[in-house]
C-alpha cells in the first residue's frame, strides 16, 4: 500500500496509538472522497436513464459518506484519553460505530428490496446509455479498490469499524456488478416483459440484509464480552510461569475494553514457605513488567501454596484423581487442608467448563462417597465453583480435542509398534551376526586344529 507510506509517519509503528489514529482517519477520509464521487456520477446516469438500481446504488454510496463520517468520530473518540468519568477509556466506541455502520447497511438493504419488489410488480421503461457503462465500471474497480485499503488497515491495527467497511465494500462490488449485469440485460433484451431491474434489486437487496445481519452479530460481540483471543491467553500464561518463584496460575481474567485496552486479573501461586515480601516483591515486578512489554494492566491475587507438607500432597494426588473419575474434564486448584485429629477439612475449587452441567452439590456428594483417604479419618469436603473466562471449550472443539487425543494414541501405538518391530529386526540382525561370528570361530578353530593334525602326522612320518 502506497497511502499509508505517503500520509503516515511512522506508519509500521501499529502499536502506537497516535499511529493507530492515522490509520482510522486515512481510511475514513478516502472513503469520505472516493464514495462522494460515485454517489455523484450514478444519481446523474440513474436519474437520466429511470434506473431504480442504479439510483438505489447511489444513494447506497450516499450512505457510505455518512458511515465514514461516523467511522471518523469513532476513531476520533476512542483516541480520547481515560478520564474520570470513563476510567477504562473510549476505545470501545469504535465498536459502536461499526454497529451502527452495520445497522445502515441493513436499513439500506431493506429499502432497495421494497423499491425492488414495487419495481417489479409496476415496471417502468429504463434506458442504459454508454454513460452507465462507464461509471459502472469505474465503481466497481473503485469499490474494489476501498475493499483493499479498508481491509489491509483493518488488519494493520485489528479494526472492527474497518472490518464492517471491508464488508460494505464487498457488498457494493457485488451489488454494482448486478447493475451492470442488469443493464446489459435491459440493453440486450429490450422486449423483455418482466422487470429485469427489479429482479436484480431484489436479489441484490437480499444479500445486503443477510451479510448485514452478520455483521452486527460480528460487531455485538466485543460490546457483550466475548472469550479473549487464545494467542493472547497463551501470551499471558507463558509470560507469568516465565518467573522464578510462579508455581501455577489460575482464575484468569482478561477484560477487554477496546483495541489495546486490556485489564487481566489473575491468581498466581506462591511457595508458602518463601518470605512474603519476597513473594510480594515478585508480584509487583510481574505487574509492572506487563505493563511495559505488553501494555496490559494487570492484577495480580497471591495464593500463598504448601508444597513441602507430604499429606497435603497426598490428599490433593487423590482428589486429582478422583475429580478425574468424575469427569475428565474438570480440574482443580486452590487446594488447602485444615487438619485434626479425627477430622480433616479438604477445600479446594473446581473449574467446571461451561459445556458441563455438573452442580457444586454433585461434586461434593461424589467425594464424600468415593474419597479413600486415611483409615479412621473423617473427611469434610468445601468444595467452590470456578469458571474458566478465557479458554472454555465447546462442545465442538472438546470433542476436536477428543478427536485429536485418540489419532495421537493411535499415533503413539503404531510408532511403539513400529520400534518393537524394528527392535527385533535389530536384534535378529544382531543374533544373525553373532551365530555367524561365531560359525567363523569354529571354522577357523577347526582349520588350526586340521593344521596341527597335519603337522603331526608329517612329523610322525619323519
Amino acid at each position: 500500500m502506497f497511502l499509508e507510506r505517503i500520509f503516515i509517519k511512522n506508519y509500521k509503528d501499529t502499536s502506537n496509538p497516535a499511529v493507530r489514529f492515522k490509520y482510522g482517519m486515512l481510511a475514513s477520509v478516502f472513503g469520505l472522497i472516493t464514495n462522494i464521487l460515485l454517489f455523484t456520477g450514478k444519481i446523474i446516469v440513474g436519474i437520466i436513464g429511470q434506473s431504480i438500481t442504479v439510483i438505489a446504488d447511489a444513494i447506497n454510496n450516499m450512505s457510505d459518506s455518512g458511515n465514514s463520517i461516523v467511522t471518523m468520530f469513532g476513531f476520533k473518540m476512542s483516541s480520547k484519553p481515560a478520564d474520570s468519568k470513563h476510567p477504562y477509556g473510549y476505545a470501545r466506541y469504535e465498536y459502536i460505530t461499526a454497529l451502527f455502520v452495520a445497522l445502515i447497511v441493513l436499513i439500506i438493504g431493506v429499502l432497495l428490496g421494497k423499491e425492488s419488489v414495487e419495481k417489479i410488480i409496476s415496471p417502468a421503461p429504463t434506458s442504459v446509455s454508454v454513460a452507465t457503462y462507464v461509471i459502472l465500471a469505474v465503481a466497481i474497480a473503485l469499490k474494489l479498490y476501498q475493499l483493499f485499503v479498508y481491509r489491509s488497515f483493518a488488519k494493520k491495527i485489528n479494526s472492527e469499524s474497518l472490518k464492517a467497511m471491508s464488508v460494505d465494500s464487498i457488498n457494493d462490488t457485488i451489488s454494482t456488478t448486478a447493475v451492470l449485469a442488469a443493464s446489459l440485460l435491459i440493453d440486450f433484451l429490450p422486449d423483455v416483459e418482466v422487470s429485469i431491474d427489479g429482479i436484480c434489486g431484489l436479489l441484490v437487496s437480499v444479500l445486503i440484509v443477510i451479510s448485514s445481519i452478520k455483521l452486527v452479530a460480528n460487531t455485538v460481540k466485543p460490546l457483550l464480552g466475548e472469550k479473549p483471543p487464545k494467542e493472547l491467553v497463551v501470551k499471558i500464561r507463558k509470560e507469568l510461569m516465565s518467573y522464578n518463584g510462579v508455581l501455577g496460575i489460575h482464575d484468569l481474567m482478561i477484560h477487554n475494553y477496546g483495541e489495546g485496552r486490556n485489564f487481566v486479573m489473575v491468581h498466581v501461586e506462591v511457595d508458602s514457605s518463601v518470605d512474603i515480601m519476597e513473594s510480594h516483591a515478585l508480584i509487583d515486578e510481574i505487574e509492572q513488567d506487563f505493563k511495559k512489554k505488553m501494555g496490559i494492566h494487570l492484577s495480580v491475587h497471591m495464593d500463598p501454596i504448601d508444597v513441602n507438607n507430604p499429606l497435603v500432597k497426598k490428599l490433593k494426588e487423590e482428589s486429582i484423581v478422583l475429580l478425574s473419575k468424575l469427569d475428565d474434564h474438570l480440574s482443580l486448584h486452590d487446594f488447602r487442608i485444615v487438619s485434626g485429629p479425627n477430622r480433616t477439612n479438604i477445600l479446594f475449587d473446581v473449574v467446571l467448563p461451561f459445556f458441563e452441567k455438573h452442580t457444586q452439590e454433585e461434586i461434593t456428594d461424589w467425594f464424600k462417597h468415593n474419597f479413600v483417604g486415611e483409615e479412621g479419618m473423617e473427611y469434610n469436603f468445601v468444595i467452590d465453583i470456578d469458571r474458566d473466562y478465557v479458554s472454555p471449550p465447546s462442545v465442538e472443539e472438546q470433542g476436536k480435542k477428543e478427536e485429536e487425543q485418540e489419532h495421537r494414541e493411535k499415533t503413539e501405538l503404531l510408532e511403539q509398534v513400529e520400534r518393537d518391530l524394528y527392535e527385533h529386526e535389530s536384534e535378529a540382525v544382531d543374533k544373525k551376526e553373532d551365530n555367524d561370528e561365531l560359525l567363523k570361530k569354529a571354522e577357523k578353530e577347526q582349520k588350526e586344529i586340521e593344521e596341527e593334525k597335519a603337522k603331526q602326522d608329517k612329523f610322525f612320518k619323519l
